[in-house]
């Protein structure tokens, strides 16, 4: 044993046994000193003894500790500082100097464990660790099962669900059939002043207002898929009247409700530059709350832009065919079709001319939470021929006192022009922010070298100059502005196929049931309600042509019972402002009729879907 630092000079000869007894006695007191130190003290102290090497005669000794077996190529080295250390004290020194920055960094670890937030996760245990990778494990190979090769149809097994509605899935998603349909039943009350109230010959409504309870949509729908790539839909409208007669103002007798058809078209997805092709009966892409469905209207009905520009007559559904394509995961969309311009809801055409041509173009500059905030910016055209070279233009309330069909009153009407060509345009800008929405269009129509004519009744509502008067191009115009506001809290859903509203959805379906057998409490859920209110204009004067100006405000309540199930109640308030001139079959004016005056209408809605 080296005894250098130990024996008072390096020649001094002592027997070994005083050496291993001085040994002895110096680890006892170290061993006193180490206890309590980390692995790392203990190593820096076995460094200390291993570097103390034997002097020059002194009897050859094991060293304390070994780093590496003499039968090994190379030893471990370790760094050390015994070298710099002559005594005992430096020794003792060193190790107490060791202790405390051992405390310090202690107390400082245990500080830091303090300041730690809470809310961090602790790391897994090594069992939540293999069970998390078993699933994935098992995930994946799900996945892999699901992306093997197989042949488009060649599973036919159908599996059933209930996705807000009836519906049955192969296995592939090659086919699918859901079936459906809508009801909407609606009671409604009307007061009105002196004016509206007049004769149709005396420039008040035509027909005249009633308070009706009637069904208002009765629909039934069957859609599906096949072959992955093919959609398609028929649905039929039983509520639906026509006037079996076709006399100029129809009375309920000589009304037969008859089925019409609405959407009945097949679709090609996926397509290249394309995207999705459909032909048949549809919507042309023309206006924002024309092509957001029925099933969840803000309100009762649509806006006066609805009568009198976008689906006059036919229901807004017209044959054709049209293509659809977006990029930019749907933030900016387009739609283009050719169409049949129709006078009626039941899909077809017997007139001259009358081709159409439809375009929409829609971004959406802001889109976040899955559109629970969004700007929506479109644009829509259509450029036709009018049907066999004549057209009219009418608008009925926002508030209907019949079912679809010609003993609806009818508040503004331009009477039949008739024109070589017709251009139309519409703005839409609309906007959602969690509860609240936004919603407002612009439309325009030009009706190129118009003539008035005899068509209509004997005494037309509407005719200014005498029939068979040019009055050059007419320009219409109509828009509306709405807001909503759902009280409990939930949002308006957004299709980023179709580029518009889609289904709401209550965060609580309604329901009142008792807490138990023997408890009287009631235990109740309230399901969703919205509030809104819409301002509406229509103008149909210019040229001379006196089809008169509407301006209306409805507001409205809206009960969510469930997905598929909603209650509203509207109050509208219009003012309608309309003078008559009308002009007998001789061509002679007649007497000057005033029918301006307010409008009310209150009306109910029970409307469900399946």
């Amino acid at each position: 044993m080296n005894t250098a630092g130990i024996s008072g000079t390096a020649g001094d000869k002592r027997p070994t046994a005083f050496f291993a007894a001085a040994s002895t006695s110096v680890g006892a007191i170290l061993f006193e000193r180490l206890r309590g130190l980390t692995a790392h003290a203990i190593v820096g102290l076995a460094a200390v003894f291993s570097a103390i090497q034997p002097t020059a005669g002194s009897p050859a000794a094991e060293p304390l500790v070994a780093i590496a077996d003499a039968e090994e190529p190379q030893g471990l080295g370790l760094p050390s500082i015994a070298r710099e250390l002559t005594s005992f004290e430096q020794i003792s020194t060193a190790l107490e100097d060791e202790q405390r920055r051992i405390s310090a960094l202690e107390s400082r670890l245990l500080d830091l464990e303090k300041r730690t937030p809470s809310g961090i996760e602790p790391l897994p245990s090594p069992a939540e660790t293999a069970t998390k990778d078993a699933a994935a494990k098992g995930e994946g190979e799900k996945e892999k099962e699901q992306r093997k090769p197989y042949e488009v149809g060649s599973d036919t097994e159908f599996g059933t669900a209930w996705a807000n509605g009836l519906q049955a899935e192969s296995a592939n998603s090659d086919f699918r059939v859901k079936i459906g349909g809508r009801t909407q039943i609606d009671a409604s009350a009307f007061s009105a002043s002196p004016g509206p109230r007049q004769s149709p010959q005396q420039g008040g409504l035509d027909p005249a207002l009633h308070d009706t309870v009637n069904v208002r949509r009765a629909r039934l729908r069957i859609e599906g898929r096949m072959y992955e790539f093919y959609d398609w839909v028929a649905e039929y409208d039983f509520a639906n009247q026509i006037n079996v007669n076709n006399e100029v103002y129809p009375t309920e007798k000589d009304a037969g409700p008859l089925p019409s058809v609405t959407d009945l078209w097949l679709q090609m997805r996926e397509l290249p530059i394309l995207g999705t092709v459909r032909v048949g009966n549809q919507k042309d892409p023309y206006g924002y709350e024309h092509l957001t469905s029925s099933r969840w209207l803000n309100f009762m009905e649509r806006s006066f832009s609805q009568d009198a520009f976008e689906g006059p007559f036919n229901g807004g559904f017209v044959p054709g065919i049209q293509s659809m394509n977006n990029a930019y995961d749907g933030r900016v969309a387009w739609q283009i079709g050719e169409f049949k311009a129709t006078a009626n809801p039941f899909g077809f055409n017997n007139f001259n001319g009358s081709s159409m041509t439809v375009g929409r173009m829609v971004v959406l500059p802001v889109y976040e939470d899955e559109g629970r905030k969004l700007l929506h910016l479109g644009i829509s055209g259509r450029a036709l021929q009018p049907r066999d070279n004549q057209t009219r233009f009418r608008s009925r309330g926002s508030i209907r006192n019949s079912p679809s069909g010609p003993l609806n009153s009818i508040y503004a009407d331009s009477g039949v022009l008739e024109a070589t060509w017709q251009n139309m345009i519409g703005l839409e800008f609309v906007g959602n922010n969690g509860p609240w929405s936004f919603q407002s269009e612009y439309f325009g129509s030009w009706l190129y070298n118009a003539v008035t004519t005899k068509q209509g009744p004997y005494i037309t509502n509407g005719y200014q100059p005498p029939p068979g008067t040019p009055v050059g191009t007419v320009y219409y115009q109509s828009g509306y502005a709405e807001v909503l506001y759902f009280l409990t809290g939930e949002s308006r859903t957004y299709s980023l196929i179709e580029s518009r509203f889609d289904r709401p959805i209550p965060r609580n379906n309604f329901y009142v049931v008792r807490g138990g057998r023997e408890s009287k409490r009631m235990s109740i859920s309230e399901g969703a309600w919205q509030v809104g209110a819409r301002y509406n204009y229509l103008c149909l004067n210019d040229s001379g042509v006196n089809g008169g100006v509407l301006n209306g405000m409805t507001l409205g309540l809206n009960w969510l019972l469930n997905p598929n199930a909603r209650i509203y109640f509207n109050y509208d308030l219009t003012y309608r402002n309309f003078s008559s001139v009308p002009w007998t079959s001789s061509g002679k004016p007649a007497q000057s009729y005033d029918g301006s005056g307010f409008i009310n209408g209150f009306g109910t809605r029970l409307a469900f879907d399946f």
